[in-house]
């Protein structure tokens, strides 16, 4: 009987985060570029005042929510009947392939997410992938700002060199985490 230490835990956990980052952070890169389009449209479009700039967040995370769902979306077949297994199964699609093939699968899943749009009523998994986008969303997006803005605070002038590849880094691995938890649990359980 193999025995499950703690080591060979972190290993595993280590493991399942090296193969399910690439995708996340696909997801991530669209998710900041949706948003960052979308905010600059609104305080171009709306001014910056008082009514301009909270209508540009929003158009903002609008977007961003806007291209989560799409990638998603265009993640699953109609008829494959495969069923979404907790909220970041849409990372595990690319885990065999390389880092930079599951960055461009994420990008031509968005692409695949937008053909769909159409025909969306026919998804069988709708409410899944909206749980999804949302707990994807709220996630990444959270951890991504809240690092953003404290390296802000911490380095001021030195901020943008740090800030978007820590606040990508912190982004991703919120929602790569969990995810590569409960497949080290249930390695773990399989070995028991």
């Amino acid at each position: 009987m193999q025995t499950w230490t703690s080591t060979s835990r972190l290993t595993q956990f280590m493991r399942n985060v090296k193969n399910l980052y690439a995708a996340a952070l696909g997801i991530e890169i669209l998710c900041i570029a949706a948003a960052e389009t979308g905010e600059n449209t609104g305080l171009y479009v709306l001014g910056f005042n008082h009514i301009g700039v909270p209508l540009a967040y929003a158009m903002g995370y609008g977007l961003a929510t806007f291209t989560t769902f799409a990638t998603i979306l265009g993640r699953y077949q109609y008829g494959s009947g495969s069923k979404i297994d907790g909220c970041c199964s849409v990372l595990e699609q690319e885990e065999s392939n390389g880092f930079l093939s599951s960055i461009i699968q994420t990008f031509k899943n968005f692409g695949s997410g937008l053909k769909k749009m159409k025909d969306l009523l026919k998804q069988p998994n709708l409410v899944e992938i909206l749980k999804s986008t949302l707990t994807i969303l709220i996630a990444a997006e959270t951890a991504c700002i809240i690092t953003a803005e404290t390296v802000d605070l911490i380095f001021f002038k030195q901020a943008i060199y740090l800030s978007i590849p820590l606040s990508l880094l912190a982004g991703a691995f919120t929602v790569v985490a969990p995810e590569a938890y409960k497949k080290m649990k249930r390695n773990y359980l399989q070995i028991k």
